[in-house]
């Protein structure tokens, strides 16, 4: 008991051995978590793995007044495991929606658009600009992107807002997307 304390305590200071022995210890039960969710071996690793890097990056994200290490590691690995399966079938959706696969045609057009996306994007304000990408390219959250820019997330969400607005103006005025 005093040994999951200790991990635990170690966890929350953010020691790096902490975050090897709490896989080592938990790696079985967070994969089975995982597998249980996702049904797929590799997603169900990949999943713990990227739970573990997220949570390094955070080094507040656990405090041991939050409860036992084992339980907030099995929480975050089947919300993630869960986001994942939803993100999953939604892209599912989309591609039954938008039938069978591009042909050249359409590649080109895909070219295309991702050309005025980029020209689009240049021309937002750097903050918009940055807050964007982080966003959308990097996969971050509102409350991530306001740690990493040290900006309230009301101002993360307000700019990320802003730009979209922007882009969907610049999209309907080129006829990109109808209105």
């Amino acid at each position: 008991m005093d040994e999951d304390r200790e991990l635990a305590r170690a966890f929350a200071e953010h020691q790096a051995w902490a975050y090897e022995a709490a896989y080592r210890i938990h790696g079985r039960l967070l994969y089975a978590t995982a597998l249980d969710v996702s049904r797929n071996a590799q997603d169900a690793q990949d999943c713990v793995h990227d739970v573990f890097v997220r949570l390094w990056r955070r080094s507040d994200a656990f405090w041991t007044a939050r409860g036992s290490l084992r339980a907030f590691l099995a929480v975050c690995v089947r919300n993630e495991a869960l986001t994942r399966a939803r993100n999953a079938r939604n892209r599912e959706r989309i591609a039954q929606s938008h039938g069978a696969p591009p042909a050249d045609a359409d590649i080109a057009a895909g070219v295309v658009r991702r050309e005025s996306v980029r020209l689009a994007l240049q021309r937002l304000p750097e903050k918009q600009r940055q807050t964007v990408a982080l966003a959308y390219f990097g996969h971050l959250t509102h409350e991530e992107i306001a740690s990493q820019l040290g900006e309230p997330i009301g101002t993360v969400k307000s700019r990320l807002a802003s730009a979209l607005r922007r882009l969907r103006e610049s999209f309907t005025s080129e006829g990109a997307v109808d209105a």
